[in-house]
């Protein structure tokens, strides 16, 4: 019987099987594959290893920093700023036909090239990095709207709109055209603001001081063990059957 059962030993369920075998909790995570990983394996072919998915790191912050969510993020999966040995992006760009704006972890760069291509919106940017800045969120009673809403009573220029939105709607947005408010906030924090990391020797690092976290907390990870079938009681999940017939009891199903 296991106090919970992760299905998937990608970063989300490695995470969560971390913080709770932490605090005591008897965890299993389960993986159909023969690798960790999920969206974010990895491979070695001719000697050379290949990452698979993650390619940066966004809110990237400097080792040591005591604020910021890479920092409580380490420190909720009691990791050190080494165990993801990150280095900052040296740069990026967003290339629309007529129009490229850079950007680096220095926000300031950002500034002068929208000053530069669009210098008659440098104000209304500024102003809008004030609203995002300013705006929580983190607050749980945020009433949801749509950030065209909020972004085009600021930036009057449609172009200009839709080359911030890109990188935003590329990384953090299920829908077209538009976002959550609340999601653009964190989506201009995470990659203007903070900027990007790259896992200096890729995410094999990241997954291998993962994996050793887990398992120095008491964690059981199984590989090529994938699920068939989930059985209810109800509401509830409390049993799940593997591929070879073996069944696993859980109070919690992930």
């Amino acid at each position: 019987m296991y106090d919970t059962i992760i299905i998937g030993a990608g970063l989300s369920g490695l995470a969560a099987g971390i913080r709770l075998a932490y605090f005591g909790k008897k965890v299993c995570v389960l993986e159909r594959h023969s690798t960790i990983g999920g969206l974010n394996s990895f491979y070695r072919l001719r000697r050379r290893d290949y990452d698979v998915g993650l390619h940066a790191v966004t809110n990237f912050a400097a080792p040591g920093t005591k604020s910021g969510p890479l920092s409580s993020l380490l420190r909720q999966l009691r990791l050190k700023w080494d165990d993801f040995a990150l280095v900052p992006q040296k740069g990026s760009s967003i290339v629309f036909p007529d129009r490229k704006i850079r950007f680096t972890n220095d926000f300031s760069v950002m500034e002068q090239e929208v000053a530069q291509q669009f210098p008659d919106q440098i104000d209304r940017f500024r102003k809008l990095a004030k609203i995002v800045d300013e705006h929580d969120e983190r607050n749980l009673s945020y009433e949801p709207r749509w950030a065209r809403s909020v972004v085009d009573e600021v930036i009057t220029d449609p172009l200009l709109s839709d080359m911030i939105y890109c990188p935003l709607m590329f990384y953090g947005s299920a829908t077209p055209h538009d976002m959550d408010w609340n999601q653009f906030v964190v989506m201009f924090k995470s990659i203007y603001r903070q900027g990007f990391g790259r896992p200096w020797e890729g995410v094999r690092l990241i997954m291998r001081n993962i994996i050793r976290k887990f398992r120095e907390c008491g964690g059981e990870l199984r590989l090529r063990a994938g699920v068939s079938r989930l059985v209810h009681q109800g509401d509830r999940i409390t049993e799940v059957i593997l591929d070879n017939g073996e069944t696993l009891v859980g109070k919690q199903v992930l």
